[in-house]
């Protein structure tokens, strides 16, 4: 079945959280070329380059998250019980950030969307556990978005 546009927009963000995660914010001045490359597509075994509105899609997913990082941290340690977030595997890191971007700052997209398509991505791209820890977390985010006690400002630092 083909994936639609939001799903693979989700599968470039979630990639080039991934990097960014590795090479900070020096990644930002490639982020265009690497979210443009047919080959990247190649490997994802795309037919075809996605049209420019997934792109622009996955830039804005992928930028969004990782701006909002600290707070999505803040609430991903809160809510994954004696998981540091360095501890974390670095593509479960990322899938987390996204999901809690899109369950903050993205209110036009249902939570159980965000949530499932999380888990897609962790059964996709994560380890075995990979996707009972995300929706584990995530559900629990999710729950204190909902009871408001993500809204509060995030804290210094």
């Amino acid at each position: 079945m083909a994936m639609d546009e939001r799903s693979q927009a989700r599968v470039l963000a979630l990639q080039a959280l991934c990097i960014f995660d590795a090479l900070g914010d020096d990644f930002r001045l490639e982020l265009d070329g690497f979210l443009s490359d047919p080959e990247h597509y190649a490997d994802l075994d795309w037919p075809e380059a996605p049209p420019p509105r997934v792109v622009g899609l996955a830039r804005a997913l992928a930028v969004g998250a990782w701006e909002a990082r600290g707070r999505a941290d803040e609430l991903l340690v809160a809510h994954a019980a004696g998981w540091p977030i360095e501890r974390m595997q670095p593509v479960d890191r990322s899938i987390l950030r996204l999901g809690a971007f899109e369950l903050l700052q993205r209110s036009q997209v249902p939570p159980a969307v965000a949530i499932s398509e999380a888990l897609t991505l962790a059964a996709k791209f994560g380890g075995n556990e990979s996707t009972a820890f995300v929706n584990g977390v995530l559900d629990a985010v999710r729950r204190a978005v909902l009871a408001g006690d993500a809204a509060a400002p995030p804290g210094n630092g």
